[in-house]
């Protein structure tokens, strides 16, 4: 092949002026996003100049999460599609993705807050505790009502992982609420399957709690019979004379504060509650 050909860089020229590996090279050529000539005389692969800003091209909208079938689309449309359009859909799809890694930073931001919460309430029996914030939920009644058990709630937990996706709704972690009156007279019975919104969450179901200051107490299945945990909320709210204002809210999650535990979850129970 002669130099003043167009397609005269080899192969190996190439991915060297291009900072990548033969390997990629090959990859796009089976795509045919960028396919070299093959010289019939010595079966060599030979690129041209030109095909460096096509990698480049390539490169760039790949390392931006571009696909190569979206790629491939492009450059064997012609003109039928503008690059200013491609452009535009592909930042488009990386707003989307923005959007949805900013989702996924929040929950885990939100999640590390609360077992900040959960560290802090974690001293064997109920405190008063002052939220950094107030919270929103996003409540599903649940069918079964009055429910008794987590068992009796498993559809109504299905029902509400639906309802949970939408933009500001933080499936996990998940809880259950029962009524504070019925709390205050021994009934544990099951109101509403909940989990934790933003604060520019919208839809029916979602409520923001009445007050910053919440009576909290942890407990595991380690403990024993999670009446006695109920009972001594009831005790607590009684002698500091605190005025229940919520549900009680009882918020089971993964345990990660103690994995030697043998049950390998807890609970945080939580009422919000104004002075009397």
């Amino acid at each position: 092949m002669k130099k003043q050909e167009e397609y005269c860089i080899l192969a190996g020229e190439f991915a060297q002026i291009c900072q990548t590996t033969r390997e990629t090279l090959r990859y796009y050529q089976k795509q045919g996003i960028l396919v070299p000539k093959k010289d019939e005389h010595n079966g060599y692969h030979y690129y041209s100049y030109a095909q460096i800003s096509s990698y480049y091209f390539i490169k760039t909208f790949r390392d931006l999460g571009c696909s190569v079938a979206d790629i491939k689309s492009y450059l064997l449309a012609g003109e039928k599609v503008r690059f200013n359009d491609f452009v535009d859909q592909q930042y488009q799809a990386l707003l989307r993705q923005r959007a949805e890694l900013e989702h996924r930073i929040g929950v885990i931001a939100n999640t590390r807050k609360l077992l900040d919460q959960i560290r802090i309430a974690d001293i064997g029996r109920p405190m008063l505790a002052v939220m950094p914030e107030k919270m929103h939920l996003l409540q599903t009644a649940v069918v079964s009502s009055p429910a008794t058990s987590s068992e009796e709630i498993s559809q109504d937990v299905t029902r509400h992982q639906i309802r949970c996706q939408r933009p500001g709704i933080q499936a996990f972690p998940m809880g259950a609420s029962m009524d504070v009156e019925r709390f205050l007279e021994g009934e544990y019975s099951y109101k509403n399957v909940f989990s934790f919104a933003d604060v520019s969450a919208e839809g029916e179901g979602i409520i923001e709690l009445p007050s910053y200051k919440a009576v909290v107490s942890v407990g595991r299945d380690s403990d024993g019979d999670i009446r006695k945990k109920y009972q001594e909320i009831t005790t607590f709210l009684k002698s500091e004379k605190l005025i229940p204002c919520s549900d009680i809210y009882s918020l089971s999650i993964v345990n990660v504060i103690d994995p030697q535990e043998e049950r390998r979850y807890l609970k945080y129970l939580f009422v919000c509650v104004r002075d009397e």
